[in-house]
């Protein structure tokens, strides 16, 4: 026997064990399984061995509406299909197979819970007005990027799940034609209903939510009614309000325009956002191939934001869990950066890149799961039938790991053909109407592919450890699907040289006199001060401020490099200057100060207060002083 058919015998014989001590035990080791990435892993290693789909009992009510109170808790068959065959079918066989799952989310009217002709026409509809060049998303995506990279750029360390997630955020505020005001309103919402989402696929089987997909509804409600304002906006102004708005929104989506010139290298004069397009999209061309939309401005409302529902977080995923993959394998990290190196530099590399993008994928689709119900009792194979009503999980990075269809599947090859797998984001290869297949992905994966380039670029990316442990803080994932955290760390240095000091120290009491000696120090030493920080060569701009009635005094400073290296020096240089500053200072560092120069870099450190949301700007982020002045050493005046 081998290590992996142990593991597999091993799975197999913990998760029936765990059943025959009741529904709840098997319940939560599947769960835990699927929570975890390379428990997953070895999970779908031993279903896709056995050809088989995995029984067990749901936590989640059968039935629509109130239930009995006498109704056990465990008592729903759910069915987690595994192999590519029995994923396919379930996506395809639309006689066997029912979207209703996700009518939950939408009352009825949401895009991806909808069968039959009524989810063809919405698909459609939404279709025509996706169609936007390679050009224009790449061009939007850098816009998004720059917009989104802005704060995190500021700090040494950031979070990649949270960076990835307002690059799309931004993506599809300039995409649909939001106004910059409702960037909250788009990540409040947008969290609410993809964590409503991702419950209503695989979540309420394990766990008890009760006001997820409330919270969702109510969220994607809000939404809703902004959509259904901007539709009527851009069809037409009906009071100078509403003329006001219009305008401000004109003038964002001249400034977008501008910027995606910029990136493009071409001009993108013509960009329209899809609120816009279908805001004023005239009879004749809705009613192509036969097909007649005359659909409400709420109904458009419903339909858009059913777009935006799922795209934010897959986005977010995708991404994040590119980088992780990258992480897990150094010659992997090292190929990948080298193709995202060549896509900078020469720009002919982009495909090269969104393959390792596409493998990263393969191995842990950014949507893990999808479901189905049964509309009929199905034989699905010799050992599985699954009864009229029941749902089915798809596990679809199982299927994407099925051997039938890729050889060594779960080893990371860039070049492996087959890709990109078509299941990755719901659709099977070789038909035409895919039930899942993401209607937006030609505008995700630039997005996707965008964000990984930007992070592989930069100066020493890392991942970071936990102080307390010693341990790489990994990618967090609640449920193994929203992807919550990933601390990421870069050299800060190479994009931005300065740092922003600002000390508040309290004044002692009595206020008044020892605020007026501190000014007098202040007076008479500035001349030394004034020569030590020139002499310093990496201090940019100094000065000191009274502030909240002179009861505090405020030490501001622009300095080039280590934090402890500026301090130090100055406690070394200036010592007894700030000698004087302490005594007046409560809670002062040991003195005198230049014989305690660590303890003085402590206290600054702990006085140091930080930027609002850690914002700094720089006309000139990589030059240091001496880049500046053009003397170095500078000379004296």
């Amino acid at each position: 026997m081998t290590m992996l058919d142990a593991i597999r015998d091993t799975k197999l014989e913990a998760f029936y064990a765990a059943a025959l001590k009741g529904p709840a035990r098997a319940n939560r080791l599947l769960f835990t399984w699927l929570s975890d990435d390379h428990e997953r892993a070895d999970l779908y290693r031993w279903l896709l061995n056995s050809k088989r789909a995995l029984r067990f009992q749901s936590r989640a009510n059968i039935n629509v509406g109130p239930t009995p109170d006498y109704q056990p808790v465990f008592h729903q068959e759910v069915y987690l299909l595994a192999t590519r065959e029995h994923v396919e079918r379930a996506l395809t066989a639309t006689k066997e197979f029912s979207n209703s799952p996700y009518s939950a989310l939408g009352n009825g009217t949401f895009m991806l819970g909808l069968d039959g002709a009524d989810h063809d026409t919405q698909r459609a509809f939404a279709a025509k007005y996706l169609r936007y060049d390679a050009a224009t998303i790449d061009a939007l995506a850098s816009v998004a990027f720059k917009a989104a990279a802005v704060l995190p750029s500021k700090q040494r360390k950031f979070d990649l799940a949270d960076v990835a997630e307002q690059v799309a955020l931004r993506f599809a505020g300039f995409l649909f034609g939001f106004a910059q005001f409702d960037h909250p309103l788009l990540e409040q919402t947008m969290r609410a209903a993809f964590f409503g989402l991702n419950h209503q696929i695989v979540g309420r089987h394990f766990v008890s939510e009760p006001a997820a997909i409330a919270n969702a509804s109510i969220a994607m409600g809000a939404l809703l009614r902004r959509v259904a304002q901007l539709i009527d906006l851009y069809r037409a102004r009906v009071g100078q309000a509403e003329k006001d708005e219009f305008e401000r929104i004109e003038l964002e989506l001249k400034e977008v325009r501008q910027e995606m010139r910029i990136s493009a290298g071409s001009p993108l004069k013509t960009f329209v956002p899809v609120l816009r397009g279908i805001a004023e999209g005239t009879t004749a061309e809705l009613h192509e191939a036969g097909v007649k939309w005359d659909y409400t401005v709420n109904e458009l409302a419903v339909i858009v934001v059913g777009l935006i529902a799922g795209a934010i977080g897959n986005i977010q995923a995708g991404a994040s869990i590119a980088i992780y993959q990258f992480f897990r394998d150094c010659a992997v990290f090292k190929r990948a950066r080298d193709a995202a190196v060549k896509w900078k530099q020469a720009g002919t590399d982009e495909d090269r890149l969104s393959a390792f993008i596409w493998e990263a994928l393969r191995l842990n689709p950014p949507a893990a799961f999808l479901t189905r119900k049964a509309t009929q009792t199905i034989v699905l194979d010799d050992a599985t039938t699954i009864l009229e009503g029941r749902d089915v999980i798809l596990a679809i990075g199982a299927a994407c790991r099925d051997g039938s269809a890729y050889p060594d599947p779960d080893e990371f090859h860039e070049t492996r053909p087959g890709n990109p797998d078509p299941l990755i984001f719901g659709g099977p290869k070789g038909t035409k109407q895919f039930l899942h297949q993401c209607l937006g992905q030609h505008l995700a994966m630039p997005v996707i592919a965008r964000i990984v380039r930007e992070a592989l670029l930069l100066d020493g990316l890392a991942e970071t450890f936990d102080p307390r442990t010693g341990k790489l803080l990994r990618l967090e994932k609640l449920g193994g699907v929203v992807c919550q955290k990933y601390p990421l760390e870069f050299n800060r240095e190479a994009v931005l040289t300065q740092f922003p000091l600002i000390v508040v120290m309290k004044v002692k009491t009595p206020v008044a006199l020892h605020a007026e000696a501190l000014k007098q120090i202040i007076k008479y030493g500035a001349p030394k001060i004034e020569k030590k920080l020139r002499d310093a060569k990496h201090v940019h701009f100094a000065w000191f401020q009274f502030i909240e009635n002179d009861t505090k005094l405020m030490l501001t400073t622009v300095y080039d490099r280590d934090f402890d290296s500026y301090i130090e020096y100055f406690a070394l240089q200036i010592g007894s200057m700030f000698d004087l500053v302490f005594e007046h200072i409560e809670d002062p560092p040991p003195m005198p100060v230049n014989e305690f120069p660590k303890e003085f870099v402590d206290t600054i450190r702990r006085y140091n207060t930080r930027t609002a949301e850690g914002y700094f700007f720089s006309a000139y982020p990589k030059a240091d002083v001496s880049m500046i002045t053009g003397k170095y050493p500078p000379e004296d005046p």
